[in-house]
């Protein structure tokens, strides 16, 4: 069968095991998260580890009952989850989110402030310690972001690419990418763009390093930093500020607003002239 003509059939294989797995984890460890948010008094969590399991079966399901072919071809084979890759991507993540949250703070977009030690209505934690909070975030975010790299640069990619190309599976994954963000609380044209432009960046991590891990710990990497020591929401969504965070003002154009600073034009522009950066060093080893 065409390569093209199969990529519905196998999407939509990945998707019912999806699916599938997700809700037999979700039926197991249901009762499980409930006792444990009773013991320690607050709600903990469940989706971001009910979501990994489902796509990571999914995954190994369509890998070998339907594509017939190893894990590498996500990107994930043998030495991809070497210190050298993870270190690489958390560096390029955290660089790129500082980079964005200095110009802010430069052009006073951006200043630190006290805040109350009260919860935030709503949020996914009770507020607590700095350390408390960001282990917290870390424990939340690292599936959540993992689970997203499997999907898009990982199993998405990967059968874009072999049906397409390499250009039509930087461009279809991190359109899904910016649209499936599009269900976060004050999400706009704007902010998709940028989600798709970070998805793309996202893609050439994974190529650079021919590590998906690598991928992960970048997109982790920026959104720990936000949540974890700016304090300010990620992709629309709050989480409690222990002590302090940083507060944006100005035009959300500029800033991102109440979706967090990488939302804005300077989140555009940082993340852009990576992409640049990336393209044209890419470029020049191919021709080299």
């Amino acid at each position: 069968m065409n390569k093209v003509l199969r990529v519905p059939w196998r999407l939509l294989s990945f998707g019912v095991a999806w699916i599938l797995a997700q809700g037999i984890a979700e039926s197991v460890l249901g009762p499980l998260f409930g006792l444990l948010s009773r013991s320690v008094g607050e709600t903990v969590p469940m989706y971001p580890f009910t979501m990994l399991i489902g796509v990571a079966a999914a995954c190994s399901a369509a890998l070998r009952f339907v594509d017939d072919v190893p894990w590498s071809v996500m990107a994930l084979g043998p030495g991809t989850w070497n210190w050298k890759h993870l270190r690489t991507g958390a560096l390029l993540g955290t660089a790129a989110i500082v980079g964005t949250a200095g110009v802010l703070w430069a052009v006073g977009a951006m200043r630190i402030e006290a805040t109350a030690t009260a919860s935030i209505d709503g949020a996914a934690f009770v507020q607590d310690s700095w350390g408390g909070t960001a282990l917290r975030l870390l424990l939340l975010l690292g599936p959540a972001a993992l689970w997203e790299e499997l999907v898009f640069r990982g199993y998405l990619y990967a059968v874009a690419e072999e049906a397409a190309g390499l250009w039509v599976a930087r461009l279809s994954s991190s359109v899904a990418f910016g649209a499936v963000h599009l269900m976060n609380p004050g999400a706009n044209v704007r902010t998709t763009l940028v989600v798709m432009l970070a998805g793309l960046c996202l893609c050439l991590v994974r190529e650079r390093t021919a590590s998906l891990p690598a991928a992960w710990t970048a997109h982790l990497a920026w959104n720990w930093v936000m949540a974890a020591v700016l304090h300010v929401p990620v992709s629309g969504l709050p989480f409690a500020t222990p002590g302090y965070r940083a507060a944006l003002s100005g035009s959300d154009w500029i800033t991102g607003g109440a979706w967090g600073p990488e939302g804005g034009l300077v989140a555009m522009l940082v993340l852009g002239g990576s992409l640049a950066v990336g393209l044209r060093r890419r470029s020049s080893l191919t021709q080299t």
